[in-house]
């Protein structure tokens, strides 16, 4: 997910009363910068987030890299052999992710195609997202908004996770009752 000062991709949106002006709202050439973030849920559980150094550039070698020193290193790791044999790792098409290279560094590990409609992750980043720009928050600094998502990721509970994750089911009857095509 990427994170930026001025809001969802530059977007205001919101009810403004009878009689009151708008917010006065930051204007930055280029949107002023962002964050790179990445989380995983695991059950009800958020793994992460983790910030991706500023000015990388995420190709394959260097996503491989960053879950290594973040995913494995920090969580994957500590987990029990038993538990290890039954996760499955998804993650949705970011060339970084589908390349040549990222699928046969993660082959050790099962895991199914990649789905942004049935990866539960995209709705953890809509609701981070809405929590971080909540009332129209706009940011001053790179850190300023990695603290903003930090905070929005420990107000997430089990449960809502858990919710997320266990709509997967729900989500897999209706792309197969489809034929495979998820519509809105």
């Amino acid at each position: 997910m990427r994170v930026t000062l001025d809001g969802l991709d530059g977007w205001a949106r919101g009810w403004i009363s009878n009689g009151h002006r708008a917010p006065l709202r930051l204007r930055r050439q280029q949107g002023g910068g962002g964050v790179m973030v990445w989380a995983g849920i695991i059950k009800d559980e958020l793994v992460g987030p983790f910030r991706v150094q500023d000015g990388l550039k995420m190709n394959s070698q260097t996503y491989c890299q960053f879950l290594e020193d973040t995913f494995f290193k920090q969580w994957y790791r500590k987990k029990s052999a038993s538990f290890k044999k039954t996760m499955i790792f998804m993650q949705d098409n970011a060339p970084s992710h589908a390349s040549k290279y990222s699928s046969a560094w993660l082959a050790k590990m099962t895991w199914p195609p990649s789905s942004p409609d049935l990866n539960p992750i995209e709705n953890l980043w809509a609701l981070l997202k809405r929590e971080i720009y909540s009332e129209g928050k706009q940011y001053t600094s790179l850190n300023s908004v990695w603290e903003a998502v930090v905070a929005s990721a420990q107000k997430v509970d089990h449960q809502q996770i858990k919710k997320l994750t266990d709509s997967m089911n729900g989500r897999l009857i209706t792309v197969i009752e489809k034929g495979g095509y998820i519509g809105h």
